[in-house]
């Protein structure tokens, strides 16, 4: 899927400008076959470009440093966004609204499923068929969620961890170093005794995060 890279840099006579750099498969053939180098935007994403454009040549005229009004923690600057979800309707909603800020700031989306949660406790259960049948369910809402994430022009990634190994989710997203994380409600508590999801998150890591009941 083709990308917009806008980045502050130096030319040749060592002045600050701004540099638009599209990924290589924005590369197509033109009406009269040679190669054309182009992206379609959305309405929204057409205006957070400009958004970002505008930020960077304010930062260039105002002598500011580099990242002053374009760091990606910014939420009208995203370029990473992490969902975490467990397929109920809280994780669908958290879903939803990773995938509208990522559309609009043509940010990478990442969903990290949680199979194998007792819908009401919370706890992992012990039955095989119990993680089976709910990975199966997470893994379609992947593929809804990865075809419906396409059409918007937004890249798009899955993984899904099981709930009774609950470091792996938090090492992911650790790794992962997102600018935004987005967790449903009841979520929040997941994990071990000493290793909870929320509390590991605010301690751990500089994300934004946003709570989706």
């Amino acid at each position: 899927m083709p990308v917009i890279h806008t980045i502050r840099a130096k030319n040749e006579s060592n002045n600050d400008v701004i540099s638009l750099v599209l990924s290589q498969d924005a590369v197509s053939p033109g009406p009269n076959g040679d190669p054309w180098c182009g992206v379609t935007l959305s309405a929204d994403q057409a205006r957070s470009l400009a958004q970002r454009l505008s930020s960077i040549a304010l930062e260039i005229e105002n002598r500011e440093e580099p990242g002053s009004r374009t760091s990606s923690r910014s939420l009208i600057h995203l370029s990473s966004i992490a969902v975490v979800h467990d397929g109920s309707l809280q994780g669908h909603r958290a879903l939803q609204a990773g995938l509208q800020f990522a559309s609009r700031s043509f940010s990478r989306l990442n969903l990290l499923g949680i199979f194998g949660l007792k819908a009401k406790t919370g706890e992992a259960p012990g039955l095989t068929e119990d993680y089976e049948a709910q990975r199966g369910w997470l893994s379609r809402l992947a593929e809804m969620y990865e075809d419906e994430a396409s059409a918007a022009g937004v890249r798009f990634r899955s993984k899904l961890f099981p709930a009774n190994e609950p470091c792996a989710l938090l090492d992911a997203l650790y790794h992962m170093d997102s600018d935004l994380i987005v967790i449903p409600k009841n979520l929040t508590r997941f994990g071990n005794h000493g290793e909870r999801l929320m509390p590991s998150i605010v301690s751990r890591l500089h994300s934004n995060v946003l709570i989706c009941p």
